[in-house]
């Protein structure tokens, strides 16, 4: 990592890492052992292996262009966006729960999608509304054996909110860019279970068999993982900068050296995993850059402020993708 850091010694990282995963170790400890072996089981053979490059993600739906076409243009109100967003009933709804949610917590009842739209911001609701669109983009869900929709974005969520989190404490300007970031951080592993579902099966068995990551399993399967795949998708998606290094390299932030998104959704990652709010519980934890935990400050903090900050927002930010 090239960021300026708050200077911490390895002991107190290791410290807060220890607290972290103690109290997460009872929430871990309710997990299954055993999860359904993914089918085909095999290994994917080097001539079946698809390339990084073949796999394309679906094209977004009208109405999503339709919004960010109206809040990139300069000369939108919040009431012509506001209209747009109304001519789609699921996206309308969606935007009126987000408003309503505990990560705007507003000071009354939003009803309205114009004042949903106006608290939202026109800039960030085009970038949240991406996450309707990844719960709309398949005409037939994954697989129940390669990915749980619930605990999908159980995950994301939980990502979401600890990235804004670890954030806050670097007082990082645009703290819902980093909610955005880790919401979307797992966007190839949803794609490729729907697409591919042939490589994610050999993936989800081999870390299932040996307990390593799902992304290490992805990368000795077909040498690329789901956040290389997520990022390509954005990428294709014409999403921001910051979100498109922050999915890509929430395994990997040296890929992103300078990006404190990609540094803060690699941490809540971690922090996730190891509170047991799990997509993959059977897999082994992801991997942590310890550097990353200096980026925040982190080994000053108190694991148990963000393992409250899910037992408060979790559930009904998580309802968000489940409605």
């Amino acid at each position: 990592m090239t960021l300026d850091s708050t200077p911490s010694t390895p002991g107190d990282q290791s410290g807060f890492i220890a607290r972290l995963l103690e109290l997460g170790r009872p929430r871990r400890e309710r997990l299954p052992v055993v999860a359904p072996r993914p089918q085909p089981m095999p290994s994917v053979g080097k001539g079946a292996r698809r390339s990084l490059a073949d796999i394309n993600p679906p094209p977004l739906p009208e109405a999503y262009l339709a919004l960010r076409r109206a809040a990139e243009n300069p000369m939108s109100t919040v009431a012509e966006v506001a209209s747009v967003v109304s001519l789609d009933p699921s996206l309308a709804a969606y935007v009126l729960r987000l408003a309503n949610s505990p990560l705007f917590t507003p000071a009354g009842r939003v009803e309205t999608v114009s004042r949903a739209v106006g608290l939202i911001g026109l800039t960030e609701i085009v970038n949240l509304a991406a996450g309707a669109v990844l719960t709309r983009l398949f005409d037939k869900p994954p697989r129940p054996d390669l990915l749980s929709l619930p605990d999908f974005w159980r995950h994301a969520v939980a990502v979401g909110l600890l990235s804004r989190a670890v954030a806050r404490r670097r007082d990082a300007v645009g703290s819902e860019r980093f909610f955005v970031a880790g919401l979307l951080h797992d966007m190839g592993r949803l794609v490729l279970a729907v697409a591919e579902p042939d490589l994610a099966g050999a993936a989800l068995a081999r870390a299932v068999d040996t307990g390593i990551s799902l992304a290490g399993a992805e990368r000795l399967e077909f040498d690329f993982d789901h956040a290389a795949l997520g990022g390509r998708i954005c990428g294709k998606w014409l999403l921001p900068q910051s979100l498109i290094e922050g999915v890509a390299g929430h395994h990997n932030p040296s890929l992103a050296p300078d990006s404190v998104v990609a540094a803060a959704v690699h941490v809540a990652d971690f922090m996730a995993n190891a509170l047991g709010v799990r997509a993959v519980p059977t897999a082994g934890l992801p991997l942590l850059d310890p550097k990353t935990l200096a980026v925040f400050n982190l080994a000053e903090a108190d694991p148990a402020e963000f393992e409250a900050l899910l037992d408060e927002g979790l559930s009904a930010m998580a309802a968000l993708f489940a409605a």
